[in-house]
């Protein structure tokens, strides 16, 4: 039930706003299922807040891709994610460079997007922010000039961390996924050379990964970067340098507080555009999914998408 006080913001909103269009694309696979079993309560807010949407089910990757393509030419104007960041990172591709805007009704299992940009996860409070229809610009990681990505892009350790991470089920979930992954990742991991190209310099590290990020965190809120920003136009890199297996159990849980970054041997710098290779192929993550091999450029692109926001 809808008390007074969102019934009169109801009526402000649908004097002050336009007539938007929604698309909600829900992926009924995320978080074991969790998005489908909340379509109907989904629904309700929608209509409670006179919002009027259109809603698609998909069926796996490609159909998300494509329902999301053929719609382009519509009159929608957001396009909300059900689903988590692998469903916005895909969507997020798509919708870069247009008119339109990407929101969230999260359903994944570490939600590190909708975090980062301090977004409610509760459905009721997400209907709100996509009535309200309020837009904030932000910036997006660009990798090979292809593949777009709104958080963090890392290889290395992390992503090898990663590999495991999505491959991992019962009985881990969430967080606890990617601390398990972590320490078993840890067991055999060997530091390797990297190169990295940026602002003019050419450096060789031996190290454990590099990350490229447009926000703080990942992998169910581990604060990698905790100074980075998505409306700056500027990467932060953070560098973890090789290091024993002891000395990273004890840096490791610092990541939760950002406070790894005070240890000699993780390194953060600033960055528009940044080269980066290596001795072994590592694969390349971003927002939790796989983009390719080493080698790759990243390119920082300032205010590419409109994200609905509070």
């Amino acid at each position: 039930m809808i008390d007074y006080f969102d019934i009169m913001t109801i009526l402000f909103i649908n004097k002050q706003i336009k007539k938007m269009r929604t698309l909600i694309i829900l992926n009924p696979y995320s978080a074991k299922g969790k998005g489908i079993e909340s379509k109907d309560f989904i629904e309700n807010e929608l209509k409670k807040w006179k919002i009027d949407y259109e809603i698609c089910i998909t069926r796996n990757l490609e159909d998300l891709i494509e329902t999301t393509k053929k719609n382009l030419s519509k009159d929608f104007n957001n396009f909300i994610s059900v689903g988590g960041d692998g469903t916005l990172h895909y969507m997020a591709n798509i919708l870069a460079g247009t008119n339109k805007n990407l929101g969230i009704i999260p359903m994944g299992s570490g939600n590190d997007i909708s975090k980062n940009l301090d977004l409610p996860t509760d459905i009721k409070s997400c209907c709100k922010i996509i009535k309200k229809s309020k837009i904030k610009k932000i910036d997006l990681g660009l990798i090979n000039n292809k593949y777009y990505y709104l958080c963090i892009a890392g290889s290395g350790f992390d992503s090898e961390v990663t590999d495991l991470a999505n491959n991992t089920r019962f009985p881990f979930k969430g967080s606890s996924k990617y601390t398990y992954a972590v320490y078993k990742t840890l067991m055999t991991f060997r530091s390797k050379k990297f190169f990295l190209s940026y602002n003019g310099k050419k450096r060789e590290i031996y190290g454990m990964m590099v990350a490229a990020s447009n926000m703080q965190s990942y992998g169910g809120g581990m604060r990698i970067t905790p100074n980075a920003s998505s409306q700056d136009g500027l990467f932060d890199i953070c560098i973890i340098k090789r290091m024993s297996k002891l000395h990273f159990i004890k840096v490791f849980p610092k990541v939760y507080e950002g406070k790894h970054i005070e240890d000699p041997l993780v390194e953060i710098f600033r960055t528009d555009t940044m080269k980066l290779d290596s001795e072994y192929p590592f694969s390349v993550f971003a927002d939790g999914e796989y983009i390719c091999k080493l080698p790759v450029t990243f390119k920082i692109i300032p205010k590419y998408l409109n994200f609905l926001a509070p």
